[in-house]
């Protein structure tokens, strides 16, 4: 991160530097090559006079024409040899041809059939900023600018330093660096999105690593069901015995299944992805369509659903909240003694879908636990040797509500049961 905001450093300064050069060579071959133009032209004919004063007073009245022309000017008139004054070979011609040249801040014109030059100055300085004086200030501005930017790109770099250090850390396993949050709040937007990511990433791979660990134990049970009947199988003393180990095979198999079913699932409703398509949906339908598929199961257990007036309409992911009300339907079914009972309302600002049973109901100390991934309890019971179920129904309802900004509770059912309460917000009535 360093050697990249030096680069950027680096360039910047280039570029100034680029545009001083570029500046200075514009100064000097525009304006300073049309001042010395104006004044070639306003005193090329003082030297060229005193060139003829000179030639007419003859080379031995030299001395004293140079005298008697030198009052009147201002400046010095003098002669000197043309071989201290080392001019370009363009000028050398233009004097050739008769014309005055300015050279070093004088006026010089050729003396014929001689090897001096009359010549005129120093002139008088001119009101105006030289080019030595332009190219100091545009120096002094170019420090200024690389100052400023080096001071103004000092926070960031510091900052982005700090992004580097968090980042690095956590490549290297320390998920639980973060930018302190008093530079967070003195710093660029990126640190605030950084640690959000970074709070995310803790959380998926938390839940991915918890998750993994609890599959790796759910998916031996069923595992070693089918390894111990296939040795059975083997064993069997006859074919209505063999058949029976077979039958327990499938099951297992079966149960195997779901229970993978269960968590594609659960990793596919992941409530801190991206938001799918809503749609119209009518929560009676959902009901229906959720008991005309798990009332069968359940033959002798009454189901009855929703019948709110006017019917209930809301704006919402129709897929996620469908399996998450067939969830409910289905786990009261398992539990019901004989009564499963469903309503839907809308109270205090949010829509409620409400699952009662008549069941044992879930004790108050188990609450807390039955949306957890692969917490089954049995009544009021602690988990039982063979409860129903994979243990991922009712941690997925809880996964498709925060995914649709609403909640799932438990309490007691006036039924005397459970009662599961689904909650989402009225804005997307």
């Amino acid at each position: 991160m360093t050697r990249l905001f030096f680069r950027f450093y680096l360039g910047v300064i280039l570029i100034l530097f680029v545009a001083w050069i570029i500046q200075a060579y514009v100064f000097r071959g525009t304006t300073e090559a049309a001042n010395i133009g104006v004044i070639e032209d306003a005193l090329g004919g003082a030297a060229l006079s005193v060139r003829d004063d000179l030639i007419a007073g003859g080379i031995d009245n030299r001395g004293e024409t140079l005298q008697r022309v030198q009052t009147r000017f201002a400046y010095p008139v003098s002669l000197v040899k043309r071989s201290e004054r080392p001019m370009p070979d363009s000028m050398r011609d233009r004097m050739d041809r008769g014309e005055a040249v300015m050279f070093w801040g004088m006026i010089d014109a050729n003396l014929p059939d001689s090897d001096l030059l009359v010549e005129l100055g120093p002139l008088p300085k001119f009101a105006g900023p030289s080019q030595r004086d332009v190219l100091l200030g545009l120096g002094s501005v170019f420090l200024l600018v690389a100052g400023a930017i080096a001071i103004l790109m000092r926070p960031i770099a510091i900052q982005l330093r700090t992004v580097e250090r968090a980042a690095l850390a956590i490549a290297e396993g320390d998920l639980s660096a973060r930018i302190d949050e008093v530079k967070r709040k003195r710093g660029l937007p990126i640190v605030g999105a950084f640690n959000t990511m970074a709070d995310r990433v803790e959380r998926l791979l938390r839940s991915q690593k918890e998750l993994l660990q609890a599959v790796s134990h759910e998916l031996r049970t069923p595992l070693a069901r089918i390894k111990f009947a296939t040795e059975l199988v083997r064993s069997a003393p006859d074919e209505s015995t063999r058949q029976q180990r077979l039958d327990a095979i499938d099951h297992a198999t079966d149960n195997l299944d779901d229970l993978v079913g269960e968590l594609l699932h659960y990793t596919r409703y992941d409530e801190e992805c991206s938001q799918p398509a809503r749609d119209h949906v009518l929560i009676d339908e959902l009901v229906s369509e959720s008991i005309a598929v798990y009332a069968p199961l359940h033959g002798a257990i009454a189901f009855q659903g929703v019948d709110p007036s006017p019917p209930i309409e809301i704006v919402t992911y129709r897929a996620g909240l469908s399996r998450a009300i067939g969830n409910l339907v289905s786990n009261a079914g398992k539990y019901a003694k004989s009564q499963v009972i469903v309503d839907a309302v809308i109270e205090q600002g949010t829509v409620s879908i409400i699952v009662d049973d008549d069941g044992d109901g879930i004790a108050e100390s188990d609450r807390g636990l039955v949306f957890e991934p692969f917490q089954r309890l049995s009544g009021n019971s602690p988990q039982s040797d063979s409860p129903p179920g994979s243990g991922l129904g009712l941690a997925l309802v809880r996964r498709i509500c925060r995914r649709l900004h609403g909640e799932v509770t438990v309490s007691a059912s006036p039924l005397g049961g459970a009662r599961f309460q689904i909650r989402l917000p009225t804005d997307s009535v």
